[in-house]
């Protein structure tokens, strides 16, 4: 059993539709259509509602974000459906050129939100790095916004520069925590990976499960929580199929994954 899986937020007994996490996933573009989907694979078993805003009004992205049953697509960060009920958002999966506005916590459209920035949506936020936000860098993605290499060491230092958590993925992934409350910053790594984890498309799904995870657990916490139970669905395919399973085989092992860390 992984303590830190079993510690992560369970539906109460009385609870009713949307109370264990509204999320909310803006992103992809005329370009782009499987990154989001990818995301929204992921994320649609660990909570209640799940909305999709696209940053592009294209209709094959719609279209296809449309044949997952649980998506919602919605558009506008003013539809009454999400407007001030959302718990968390993934922006910037997917969005090749696209540029839509960043969600804005505490306005009218937005409340207490955790914010989720991955992929594209990285490239729109460096230098002014949205306090509290998570963000999911690669290595190069981790240069480009930094101008440093990602270890340990500089993974945590950027994290307590603009108080954020940062999950930096790569063969180790290394996740650390620069908010006020953590004092001197917190650190973790990640070792649960194999080799068939680099196909296009698993840093998408691994994005999607973490900010369903933050919906109603602690940032850095659902950032440690995703890598393990990511990679650990990566290895649990890897036992069945070798290394010939791709983003999609991914998604739909992450609730297997997390059950079996949970015993």
């Amino acid at each position: 059993m992984d303590s830190l899986i079993k510690s992560l937020y369970t539906p109460p007994k009385d609870s009713r539709k949307g109370d264990n996490g509204r999320l909310l996933i803006v992103g992809g573009s005329r370009d782009y259509h499987g990154a989001p989907m990818f995301a929204l694979l992921a994320a649609r078993r660990f909570v209640d509602l799940l909305y999709f805003l696209p940053a592009e009004k294209d209709s094959f992205l719609i279209s296809a974000v449309k044949t997952i049953p649980e998506a919602i697509v919605v558009d506008s960060y003013a539809s009454p459906a999400i407007r001030g009920k959302i718990d968390c958002v993934l922006y910037g999966i997917g969005l090749g050129d696209a540029k839509p506005p960043l969600p804005k916590p505490g306005k009218t459209e937005t409340q207490n939100l955790q914010l989720v920035i991955d992929g594209d949506g990285l490239k729109r936020v460096k230098g002014k790095i949205p306090k509290g936000a998570i963000l999911t860098p690669h290595e190069n993605e981790f240069k480009m916004l930094f101008g440093m290499e990602g270890s340990e060491r500089n993974v945590l230092e950027m994290a307590k520069r603009h108080g954020c958590v940062i999950l930096k993925k790569g063969p180790v992934d290394i996740i650390a925590d620069g908010r006020p409350a953590a004092g001197n910053g917190k650190l973790e790594t990640n070792r649960i990976h194999n080799q068939g984890m680099t196909k296009g498309g698993t840093g998408d799904v691994l994005a999607g499960l973490v900010v369903a995870l933050a919906c109603k657990n602690d940032a850095f916490t659902a950032a440690v929580a995703g890598t393990r139970i990511n990679g650990n669905a990566g290895n649990m395919l890897k036992k069945r199929f070798g290394y010939n399973y791709c983003a999609s085989d991914l998604a739909e092992m992450l609730a297997e994954s997390y059950e079996t860390l949970r015993r």
